[in-house]
């Protein structure tokens, strides 16, 4: 949102690299048109990564934003699932107790399968 609660129009601004853009003037807590969608999609194609920054979402929201781009995939590390919404991985190198709250190295090494 803009200062005095202007909502920006939504904007993609393509990284000075090989890959990614970011998605601004985009709040997922409000209805996404079809029309901003397609957008969305089209860079997630040309871009192949993309980056919304600060959105304050629900679980559920992240996963029906996600739903979006097509049937989401249960990771086969359950134990790293968000409780009550299978379909989000925990990714985090936090300890609580001695015990990770999520999957840590995840990105130790790139692959590119359950890559969205």
């Amino acid at each position: 949102m803009h200062p005095a609660g202007v909502r920006r129009p939504l904007e993609i601004v393509p990284f000075d690299a090989p890959v990614g853009a970011e998605v601004l003037g985009l709040d997922l807590n409000q209805p996404l048109s079809a029309e901003d969608f397609a957008r969305i999609h089209r860079a997630d194609l040309d871009y192949h990564v993309l980056v919304f920054r600060d959105q304050q979402i629900t679980p559920a929201q992240h996963i029906d934003f996600s739903r979006r781009f097509g049937p989401l995939q249960i990771h086969v590390l359950h134990q790293f699932q968000l409780p009550g919404h299978p379909e989000v991985l925990i990714v985090s190198n936090i300890r609580e107790n001695g015990q990770p709250i999520g999957l840590g190295d995840a990105g130790h090494f790139w692959h590119s399968d359950l890559s969205y």
